[in-house]
């Protein structure tokens, strides 16, 4: 679950009211790490993670903006990450961060806006892995991206500063 937010600014730099973008969407993460080291009970790891969604709100009949347009808001981003995993070989927490970049664009049928320039992206969060078989495990996942600022140019709409969140839940092999 990605949170892509209802922010007034890049509604308006868009022409939109925020309730007409959608609050949340499914998305999907995909990443891989590999674990390089370790120093008394931390395991250091470097990877990286890449997150994909497309959430889109069509107004229902009793919406204030009925009849309105589908907004959809893409989001993707890609990190390389440092990890910092403690636990052993049959489950383990983690801490990781990096600094990456996303593209955030909001679209419509009515909308006509290009694909959004990529913003510098702070990715950062933590989780847990428990394996419930030898090399597979339940995986979840709480992560923060602090989009920066675009600024608006002669062809395309600026987005403010902007952090989402991204709750993950799956499966993870080692």
């Amino acid at each position: 679950m990605v949170n892509v937010g209802q922010d007034p600014e890049l509604a308006a730099n868009r022409g939109l009211g925020p309730g007409q973008l959608p609050a949340w969407g499914l998305g999907l993460d995909v990443g891989g790490h590999v674990y390089v080291f370790k120093l008394g009970v931390i395991t250091f790891g470097v990877g990286a993670s890449a997150l994909f969604t497309a959430p889109g709100r069509t107004p229902g009949m009793d919406a204030p903006d009925a009849g309105g347009p589908t907004v959809t808001t893409r989001f993707n981003a890609f990190s390389p990450q440092l990890s910092f995993n403690f636990g052993d070989g049959n489950g383990w927490s983690y801490l990781s961060g990096g600094v990456g970049t996303s593209r955030f664009t909001v679209s419509s049928e009515q909308l006509t806006v290009p694909e959004q320039r990529r913003a510098g992206t702070l990715n950062y969060g933590g989780g847990a892995r428990w394996f419930v078989q030898p090399g597979v495990a339940f995986s979840l996942d709480l992560r923060l991206f602090a989009i920066s600022p675009l600024a608006q140019t002669a062809t395309e709409p600026g987005s403010p500063r902007m952090t989402r969140l991204s709750l993950n839940m799956g499966v993870s092999f080692k």
